[in-house]
């Protein structure tokens, strides 16, 4: 009976580790490269040219922000599992925020599927393509607070756990309190533009990190036979 538990164990840790993996992937390429190059915030010029001549690139985005959706609400459900062994109410709450987050997210995404039906129109409207785009971006980060919040909870089951080393829980949630303040501060300071591409630079490694280390954890000793 133990040893098929530890093998279950195993199974949501490599599940939900490769996910994670995978997404930091599919995402980073998705919104790193292809969007950053199309969209210029500052232009609608220059963002209804690119979108026009890197038509292929937008709809890659969209196809890749689908499968990231997919993969954030399996990570939801086999992190709930996972955790559920160390606390299941908080592993429930956990997995919650994150599948609102996902819903967020969705939402956000049909922002940039109007601009793909908006491309078809003759005339192109730029100002309804950046008001599509600039709600997405605005969307997605209500719900990147929500994912933060995903990570202060995920930080305490990681804290609570008597097999995950804490220096873990210390990363999770230093990316938590990153996440959060960040995307406050986008929503609620007008002039936040003048330095999100600093604060972005700064805090673009401990955000990233948080989930990536844990990935990794999950991935090579997620479940495995450990002394308690």
């Amino acid at each position: 009976m133990e040893n098929r538990i530890q093998k279950t164990n195993r199974q949501q840790a490599l599940v939900a580790g490769l996910s994670l993996l995978l997404m930091a992937i599919v995402a980073g390429f998705a919104y790193g490269y292809v969007f950053q190059n199309i969209y210029v915030a500052n232009s609608g010029a220059t963002t209804l040219r690119n979108l026009n001549n890197s038509d292929f690139l937008f709809r890659l985005f969209l196809y890749c922000f689908v499968i990231v959706l997919i993969l954030d609400i399996l990570v939801s459900c086999y992190l709930y599992l996972f955790f559920k062994q160390v606390n299941k109410s908080l592993s429930l709450i956990t997995a919650l925020f994150r599948l609102i987050y996902s819903v967020v997210l969705g939402i956000a995404l049909l922002k940039t599927l109007s601009v793909l039906q908006l491309l078809n129109d003759l005339p192109q409207s730029e100002v309804m393509i950046m008001t599509n785009l600039k709600s997405f971006l605005f969307i997605w980060s209500f719900g990147l607070i929500l994912f933060g919040c995903h990570l202060f909870f995920l930080s305490i089951l990681v804290f609570k756990s008597n097999f995950i080393p804490n220096i873990l829980g210390v990363l999770v949630l230093l990316a938590s309190i990153c996440y959060i303040v960040t995307n406050v501060a986008n929503l609620l300071m007008p002039n936040y533009a003048n330095y999100k591409e600093t604060i972005d630079m700064v805090l673009s490694m401990p955000m990233a990190l948080g989930e990536l280390v844990l990935a990794i954890w999950l991935v090579f000793k997620g479940g495995k036979d450990r002394k308690r």
